[in-house]
């Protein structure tokens, strides 16, 4: 698979609502609830700017790609990021369906969120859960043929939205670069979830 082609996967990955860390914190030495205490908080300037800065621009740039995304795909096929990953993880899948443990492991969401929106699109009638061939007692999401037609239509403009706005101006180093960064921080990442 070439770059074209994975870059915006794996960057569409990292595009999720995260906690904004500004430069500079807060020391909080006071009771909760003290209005008086809180009038009289120290801004504690971190060591390294540039590291805050850096995620300051990952931070926000994201969000505004992720937004310009969510709008698009919802305006043109009704189709929220959310529901597009589910519908890209079972596309990805052989046989185009998932165990429901595994889908919410392919997209980084909790079992119960997964239920939600694969009970959503199933009204939809993107996708079907249909009892396990594995294990009767489970069920898999499966994509039906109107779930196909939408994710294939989707992903098209989901690639021509990521060109548009980040791969478009960049070079090949550029590029390397960013999947360097990328795989560095999905690999720590997932080493994370072994140790939570």
């Amino acid at each position: 698979m070439d770059k074209d082609t994975w870059l915006p996967r794996v960057v569409g990955a990292f595009l999720v609502t995260m906690p904004y860390y500004p430069e500079r914190s807060i020391r909080h030495d006071h009771e909760e609830g003290d209005m008086e205490s809180r009038a009289q908080l120290t801004p504690i300037v971190q060591a390294n700017s540039a590291r805050a800065a850096a995620w300051r621009v990952f931070f926000e740039a994201s969000g505004r790609l992720q937004g310009i995304l969510e709008t698009r795909l919802k305006r043109t096929y009704g189709v929220s990021m959310p529901d597009y990953n589910i519908l890209l993880a079972l596309w990805e899948a052989p046989g185009h369906r998932l165990r429901m443990g595994e889908l919410a492991d392919r997209v980084v969401y909790s079992p119960s969120r997964v239920t939600y929106l694969v009970s959503n699109l199933s009204r939809d009638g993107w996708v079907e859960r249909v009892p396990s061939a594995v294990d009767r007692r489970g069920y898999d999401a499966c994509l039906t043929t109107q779930g196909i037609e939408t994710v294939l239509a989707a992903t098209e403009l989901h690639q021509q939205t990521v060109s548009e706005y980040l791969l478009d101006g960049m070079t090949d180093a550029d590029i390397d670069s960013i999947a360097k960064v990328f795989a560095t921080l999905d690999s720590r990442l997932r080493g994370g979830e072994k140790d939570s």
